[in-house]
């Protein structure tokens, strides 16, 4: 009988969590099966988002993903950031919400790793989901987590080198099946090599808007720079070239700050100017996204 005690324990949680949906009339979210299918286009990103440079096809991608009511953020993990004396560090952005979240999802995989074939880091690392609409996550796509459980993702994320994005996405409601993407918030926990964001820069211009950089955050090349080139390689954007024998940041550069983290002779430097910054993050992805 004792191997039947976990069993049942899953099935309990699994009851009480349909339960919690139907009482609260949370919409019900892809299953297991439509989740499998539906990321398979994840293996196509890049062709996708450069259709999107012909204007029709830009138009239905920009009211598909209500790019207006779209906003992300990178919150850089380098942990040489020098901030401002007294302030916190920028992963305190996404403690805040997870806090103050109404509920916590993460997923069973990471879609862009496991569609993809990672072999740098876990495929099986999944994002983290926060709000009302993450009720919905059918229990076969994603974990239905405690509050600690999603901090401690996080800082698992943050030791492993992966650099969270925060903000809203409604590409994942999408992807999820979820209904109320104003009540859904995206931690996606992104790898250089398989991000689906990684491919925006092919697209249309417009596409890349929503990609906002934390407030007050400057990345600047120092004289140390040899010109290696192992910044460009990492730079999810882009954003970034050797020119003369040394490195130089465009100034779409969204500060993710991965170029100073694979730095071999810390020729990067990435600061934080601003004390408000992370007052002011919050209030901005708020007003996009309610996880209360």
């Amino acid at each position: 009988m004792c191997h039947l005690a976990p069993m049942l324990h899953n099935r309990g949680n699994l009851l009480s969590h349909l339960n919690d949906r139907l009482d609260r009339g949370t919409s019900m979210g892809r299953s297991k099966r439509s989740f499998d299918w539906f990321v398979k286009v994840y293996r196509v990103k890049g062709i996708a988002l450069r259709l999107t440079r012909a204007p029709v096809l830009k138009n239905i991608a920009m009211k598909v993903l209500d790019v207006d009511s779209m906003n992300l953020s990178y919150i850089p993990v380098y942990e040489n950031i020098e901030l401002p004396s007294g302030t916190a560090a920028p992963i305190s952005v996404i403690e805040h919400f997870i806090e103050n979240a109404s509920h916590h999802v993460i997923l069973n995989r990471c879609p862009c790793r496991s569609e993809n074939g990672c072999t740098e880091y876990d495929r099986y690392f999944g994002c983290t989901f926060l709000g009302d609409a993450a009720r919905g996550v059918d229990p076969g796509v994603g974990r239905h987590v405690t509050k600690q459980e999603a901090l401690d993702h996080l800082h698992e994320a943050a030791e492993s080198g992966l650099v969270s994005m925060v903000g809203k996405f409604r590409g994942d409601a999408i992807m999820l099946g979820v209904k109320d993407h104003s009540r859904l918030m995206s931690i996606c926990h992104c790898c250089p090599c398989c991000c689906l964001f990684g491919s925006f820069p092919g697209g249309a211009r417009e596409i890349m808007e929503p990609f906002v950089r934390l407030e007050g955050v400057k990345v600047e090349v120092k004289e140390a720079c040899d010109g290696c080139g192992l910044c460009v390689d990492t730079c999810l954007f882009k954003q970034i070239n050797v020119d003369g024998g040394t490195a130089v940041i465009a100034e779409d550069c969204r500060g993710c700050g991965r170029c100073a983290m694979v730095c071999p002779l810390n020729a990067v430097r990435v600061t934080v100017d601003n004390p408000s910054y992370i007052e002011e993050c919050i209030a901005r992805i708020s007003s996009r996204v309610d996880v209360g």
